[in-house]
Formats: C-alpha cells, sequence, structure tokens
C-alpha cells in the first residue's frame, strides 16, 4: 500500500513514524517547508535553542508522547519544573501557584474555607464525578456554582493557563473537556516538564525513523499543488513530479485542508470546520549573556493574563554557558473592531510584557542576547471552544485521514497532534492486517 501524508509538523511526522512500522505500506512525506516541524520548529542563534511557541508537556507520564517513546523506540529525557518556584502575580503581590497539595496550602489566592472548597473540586474532578463534566462550557458551570469569585476566577485562570486562550475563551469550554483533561493532570505524577534540548530532540528522532527506512521518503520544499482520483488512485501533482497513491493523509492545519479542498466534490463535506478559529498567543523570546535574576521558573500575571517562564532553569541545554532564556506568552483575544484595534491591543500586550520582565528581571534590556517576538503565534489551529469543531480523523463520504492539533484526539495542543496522528496510522494498520486475512 502507496501513502502519502501532506504536511512534516508533529502530526506527520508521527503517523509516517508509526507506518514505516509495517512492512507492506510505502509512502512520501511531503513538507513545503525548507523545515520539519511546523509550529513545533526549534532553532539556534548565538548559542540560545529557541522554539516557535510553547514546548511545554503537561502530565508527561500520561502523556501520548510517553506512550510514543515506547512504541517508537524514542529516547528523550525530561524534566519537571520547580512546582515550589511557580507563582502567580495577582494585583503586584506575589504567592504559590495552587498547581498541588503543598501550593494550595501555601497559596494566598484563596482563604482556608475556599481552599477547602478547591480541594474538593479537585478530588471530584479526579474520581470523575465532577459535576462540571455535565456543563456545556465552563462558563455554564461557574454561573451555576455557589463558589466565591476568587475560586471561579481560579478555575478560570487554569483553564487560560493550559489551553492557552484568554478569559472570555476560557468561559466557552466545555466542561466535558475541562473535566477530561484535568482528570489525567491531577493523576499525573509529572504535571509540568520540558523534554531536554526542546521539541528538535522528538521531530530528528521522527525524521531518522522515517529516512532510515527504505519504504519512505520525505520530499522537502515540495508543495503539494493538485490532488485528482483516477483508476481507484489518489494522483498527487507537485512542481516536481505527478504520483499515485492509495491512501493520503492530511497532517496541516484544518484552515489549510479546507483551502486546499475547495472546489473539489469533497468541499461541502468540510463546510462545519470552516469558520473554525485558531488559538493565537503573542511569544516573547530573550536569551540573556547572563543570569540576571532567578526568583522563581513560572510566573502568571492574572490581572493581564500573562506568563513568563525561565526556561533554561528547568532545561540548561537551552543556552551557552552561564545564560539565561526567558519566554513571555499573553493569552490574546481575537475580535477587534478595526485594525487600528488591532494593532493597540497588540502594541499593550508587548508594553505589558516588557513590564513584567522590567519587574522580575530587572537589567535583562541590558544583556540581551538574543530577541524574538511574535506578535501573533498560532498555537493550535483550532481553538478547542465550543464555538468551534474539531475535525474528526475520518470524516463519512470524504476518502482522506486527517490529523493535527486541530482534529480530535487526547488532550490539547500538541497531545492532540500526536494522539490523531497515532490513531490515523494504527487505523490504517489495522485495515492492511484485516484485508491481508481475508486473503
Amino acid at each position: 500500500m502507496k501513502i502519502a501524508i501532506i504536511g512534516g509538523g508533529l502530526a506527520g511526522l508521527t503517523a509516517a513514524a508509526y507506518l514505516t512500522e509495517n512492512p507492506h505500506v510505502e509512502g512520501t512525506l511531503f513538507e513545503r517547508s525548507p523545515q520539519l516541524g511546523g509550529r513545533a520548529f526549534t532553532y539556534e542563534k548565538n548559542g540560545f535553542t529557541l522554539n516557535y511557541g510553547a514546548h511545554t508537556i503537561y502530565g508527561i507520564d500520561r502523556h501520548t508522547l510517553s506512550s510514543m517513546e515506547h512504541e517508537l523506540r524514542l529516547t528523550f529525557s525530561s524534566k519537571q519544573v520547580d512546582k515550589r518556584k511557580v507563582v502567580y502575580s495577582k494585583h503586584n503581590h506575589l504567592t504559590t501557584a495552587p498547581i498541588d497539595a503543598i501550593n494550595l496550602l501555601r497559596t494566598d489566592l484563596l482563604s482556608t474555607m475556599q481552599k477547602v472548597r478547591f480541594v474538593g473540586e479537585i478530588t471530584a474532578i479526579i474520581a470523575n464525578i465532577h459535576n462540571l463534566k455535565n456543563y456545556n462550557t465552563l462558563g455554564e458551570y461557574l454561573e451555576a456554582s455557589n463558589a466565591d469569585d476568587d475560586v471561579k476566577e481560579l478555575w478560570e485562570h487554569l483553564v487560560c493557563s493550559n489551553f492557552f486562550i484568554a478569559p472570555e475563551d476560557a468561559r466557552h469550554v466545555s466542561g466535558a473537556v475541562i473535566s477530561e483533561y484535568y482528570h489525567n493532570l491531577f493523576l499525573s505524577s509529572k504535571p509540568v516538564n520540558y523534554v531536554l534540548g526542546s521539541w528538535s530532540v522528538i521531530t530528528n528522532q521522527l525524521k531518522e525513523k522515517i529516512t532510515s527506512s527504505e519504504h519512505w521518503e520525505i520530499a522537502m520544499q515540495e508543495s503539494v499543488e493538485e490532488l485528482q482520483f483516477e483508476d481507484q488512485k489518489f494522483i498527487l501533482q507537485t512542481k516536481n513530479r505527478r504520483q499515485a497513491f492509495d491512501k493520503v493523509i492530511f497532517a496541516m492545519p484544518v484552515q489549510h485542508v479546507i483551502k486546499f479542498l475547495k472546489g473539489t466534490a469533497w468541499e461541502p463535506f468540510l463546510a462545519p470546520y470552516e469558520s473554525n478559529t485558531a488559538t493565537e498567543v503573542m511569544i516573547y523570546d530573550v536569551g540573556l549573556s547572563r543570569i540576571v535574576a532567578r526568583p522563581f521558573t513560572y510566573i502568571s500575571d492574572m490581572d493581564n493574563k500573562i506568563f513568563i517562564s525561565d526556561v533554561s532553569a528547568t532545561d540548561h541545554t537551552l543556552v551557552p554557558e552561564g545564560g539565561q532564556l526567558l519566554q513571555g506568552i499573553a493569552y490574546l483575544k481575537d475580535h477587534y473592531d478595526s485594525e487600528e484595534q488591532r494593532k493597540a491591543y497588540l502594541d499593550d500586550k508587548n508594553t505589558q510584557m516588557e513590564a513584567l520582565f522590567d519587574q522580575h528581571y530587572p537589567g535583562w534590556r541590558e544583556v540581551t542576547a538574543v530577541k524574538r517576538v511574535s506578535k501573533k503565534a498560532m498555537v493550535s489551529s483550532v481553538k478547542n471552544v465550543t464555538t468551534n469543531t474539531l475535525l474528526p480523523t475520518r470524516i463519512d463520504h470524504v476518502p482522506f485521514y486527517f490529523c493535527g492539533d486541530g482534529c480530535e484526539g487526547k488532550g490539547e495542543l500538541a497531545e492532540r497532534a500526536f494522539s490523531s496522528a497515532r490513531s490515523v496510522a494504527l487505523s490504517i494498520v489495522n485495515e492492511i492486517q484485516e484485508a491481508l486475512q481475508t486473503v
């Protein structure tokens, strides 16, 4: 069986790596860019390793990446963020972030009675009996809840932090989605981790697995321009070739899939996903020639909905000796009355971010060796709110497979890319096994 995969991000690489395990499959992975990884792309500058976007792994011991580590024989190390040095800032007051039982006892965000209430909520989620899962959205649950405003604000802020969305969007996340997500996270013994060496450690191994197979090819900087169906085969046309395949996997943002299939017989079946909006954030990376301060590993500004991670405090491999790498991320709204309002809003977020750097990392401007600011970076191609619809890995009457962070799968952000790709690949392998058994 010959398979084409369009897209060389985390999902495309994962699907191809799993399919190389089957001797009855051969294929080509097409990537239009000069590098693999998509939005998980990693690059080095002046001795600093930078990622396009957040690369934190939440609950790695219960994460799809851990399944991949064993199934694909990946080799990587991870290190947990120091939970005792994770803080929240509210009204310019710093306090311990309530991310586990010890921190919850220490935090000033909640009163004693509120802490008892929140422990009860966590316990109910772990036991999978929390009433939140029965509500259409977090907003509806909070409206019906008799909890104090501080507890409601904490729930909202937690969802902002883990889903990388603005507060108004947090209230539109499904109660069932939140309940399942935190059920996994609260049961994890490793809630917040970095893969040492960042995304490239994973993408390079997936690439090596694919290229070492004599049945697979990675076609770099080769964009698929046209797709036709002839004689029970899918014909893909690029600038360099015209090639026939038995199956096609789209491993690219949903918006790109819809654009690619526009005007084809399959376009009407993708209509429910056409209005999906992406999760976008501002990312502000600074590599410092020396450590200016290390008061904490992570600070979340609850007032302005921005946070800064001292990435190098957890992963020293990302910086030259004596250096420091900070990554700031701001959650963004996506509705503006005008282009001028959008620019003013983003400029304001940039100012807030730099003010947070100034407050907690004095002197950072003078020792900045590397700086990269992306005012609108796509973290996920589909924001997981009830007004959007995640793309299924298969759609009735459409002969293709779909995977990526905008598709149905386990977890959020990168995990959804991994899990949907793994699901697609294993589904194809099962089809092949069933076909062989009937012969």
